[in-house]
């Protein structure tokens, strides 16, 4: 008995040992793992102070290779497009996908000799195409450097369309470089150990932008400790080249380098949304193209008798809701909603707020003395269901939901605004959600008859905030708990019953559609922008778009300065995206 209690005391503690031994190591794998991580994100931050040197500054002269756009030595693939409606014809585009692929059935191209292509398919400036084979199995992760100490070096792990992003057939977009510069790509080769298996470097000078877009801003630095968020900053402007009448959309980098130049045909839109290994935007006014990850136009989607006056959204299911106006010269401005399905292509009316709002359209338009004035002012829209939108009315200083979208009896829900706004409207007057201060007390109260307040002399209860005021830019986000989401909007703070205090702000809204109520549960205060703008939050920070005062801005979650971007041009509004699983792993 005694020896076998022994031999189980044994196995316990070598059990225990094992187990031990086990935990330990995967702990001393999972603190490697999240190093590397760390170190990642540092290499990717784009900024100077997180980069020990220039990549180029460690290669040999020797081993660079040579790429040349034009000239005896030309060795870059080229494509000439006459205009920017040419780069968004799908057949155009279709034929430079065809030129590149009978190129490649004539050879092969090794690492060290790649098949090089200056932005065959015309929709970002500052990129090259690359493909080439590989005896093993391996990921690319690339460096892009200028001989310039001010500008950092720009680091990503490319994409490939396989399990675990390791590949032998490498074809990637290498985004990144530098307009008007020397850039030195140096493109490292990893196995799935992560081990390092090659190396090249190939240098290559990029035209200067076609718009003139400058290739680095001025910035502010803040007094904020946070950590400013990984990714490029997508700045939509009205600025337009009369020449081209090109209206680019501009990807800047955390130290204001300017990292993409995406042309559009007079209208940079309002929105790039990724859609799985694709991205989506408006290519001019009355066409919205769908671009996969090397340039290749796949598809362009027209809006027919409707040019586009706002944002777009888009549901999960392969439709957009696109904020539009008539495409004639007496219309009412931005107050329609159109829906684009991506697969077949084709675009209805499914929303006219001339008629949802009826009463409200007849009294402004009567007031103007005009039917086509801009009464509502739609400049957001968020998709909450099948059929339900929320939709921004900057004119109304209004957020209404709406559900039935599409069908002859479209209904409001219900409306976000200060009751006063609708005291001219009974009907919708009954629609605006009650105000809540996040406690029983808040609750709305039963209406009275004229003799019990007559009777009682009720004193009026303050209400608990103040709603927004020519709003634009709204997010929406679900909520776990049922019947509840998240809103955050731009309060511009600006038209009738706004406070003129040179104030913008910030807000988030907790919205409780059981309880038919709103709560103001954030409220930053920001610099005044009256027209446009937007901003939004990351995960520690936020970014701000002051369209009036021509910059954006990143900072913390309590409003302290990260830091501040000033732009040539106005802003009409900035997002910041990683392109995570687009362009980059």
């Amino acid at each position: 008995m005694k020896g076998k209690v022994k031999v189980a005391i044994v196995t316990l503690v070598i059990l225990l040992v094992g187990t031990g031994a086990f935990l330990w190591k995967m702990n001393d794998i999972s603190k490697q793992m999240q190093e590397k991580e760390t170190a990642k994100q540092k290499e990717e931050s784009d900024l100077l102070v997180n980069q020990k040197g220039k990549a180029i500054d460690t290669v040999k002269q020797v081993d660079i290779i040579p790429l040349y756009l034009s000239g005896d030595k030309k060795n870059v693939v080229t494509t000439h497009y006459n205009n920017v409606s040419e780069i968004y014809s799908a057949e155009k585009s279709a034929q430079a996908e065809k030129n590149l692929t009978d190129i490649k059935k004539n050879r092969s191209f090794p690492f060290d000799d790649p098949l090089w292509a200056y932005n065959p398919y015309g929709t970002n400036r500052n990129a090259m195409y690359v493909y080439f084979t590989t005896g093993g199995k391996c990921y690319c992760r690339y460096t892009i450097s200028v001989e310039d100490e001010n500008i950092p070096d720009f680091t990503r792990t490319a994409v490939a369309k396989t399990s675990g992003n390791v590949t032998k057939e490498h074809e990637y977009q290498i985004m990144g470089l530098v307009a008007g510069k020397t850039n030195y790509i140096t493109m490292k080769l990893y196995n799935a150990n992560d081990e390092l298996s090659d190396v090249h470097t190939f240098s290559v000078t990029i035209p200067e932008s076609a718009t003139k877009s400058p290739n680095m801003l001025t910035t502010l630095n803040g007094r904020s400790k946070e950590t400013i968020s990984n990714g490029l900053y997508v700045v939509f402007s009205n600025n337009t080249n009369k020449k081209t009448k090109d209206t680019p959309i501009l990807l800047y980098d955390n130290s204001g380098v300017l990292r993409g130049e995406i042309p559009t045909n007079g209208y940079s839109g309002r929105k790039v949304e990724q859609i799985y290994d694709t991205i989506v935007y408006a290519s001019s006014k009355k066409t919205i193209s769908q671009v996969n990850a090397l340039g290749q136009v796949t598809k362009t989607f027209s809006t027919g008798d409707y040019r586009q006056a706002g944002e777009f959204a888009y549901d999960g299911y392969g439709n957009l809701y696109i904020i539009a106006e008539k495409d004639q010269k007496k219309v009412t401005p931005k107050s329609k909603v159109l829906k684009l399905e991506l697969e077949s292509g084709s675009t209805k009316e499914v929303l006219d707020m001339d008629t949802l709002l009826k009463q409200v359209y007849q009294k402004k338009a009567k007031k103007a003395g005009r039917q086509n004035v801009d009464w509502v002012g739609l400049n957001s829209v968020q998709v909450t269901g099948t059929n339900k939108l929320l939709l921004s009315c900057k004119n109304l200083s209004s957020i209404i939901k709406v559900s039935n979208v599409g069908s002859l009896l479209p209904k409001i829900n219900y409306i976000i605004a200060d009751k006063k706004i609708y005291k001219p409207y009974k009907s919708l007057a009954k629609k605006v959600l009650a105000k809540s201060s996040g406690d029983d007390s808040s609750s709305p109260e039963p209406e009275e008859t004229p003799a019990i307040n007559n009777i009682l002399k009720k004193k009026v209860t303050p209400e608990p905030f103040e709603s927004q005021y020519g709003q634009e830019a709204m997010l929406y986000r679900d909520k776990k708990t049922e019947g509840q989401y998240e809103l955050t909007v731009l309060n511009a703070n600006t038209g009738n019953g706004a406070k003129n205090n040179g104030e913008s702000y910030y807000y988030r809204y907790l919205v409780d559609e059981t309880a038919k109520t709103y709560q103001l549960k954030g409220k930053l205060p920001l610099d005044q922008t009256k027209k446009d703008g937007n901003i939004c939050k990351q995960n520690n920070t936020l970014v701000y778009c002051s369209s009036d005062n021509s910059y954006f801005a990143e900072s913390d979650i309590n409003g302290k300065l990260i830091k501040q971007f000033n732009v040539t041009s106005r802003p009409y509004r900035v997002y910041k995206m990683n392109f995570k699983k687009f362009w980059f792993y």
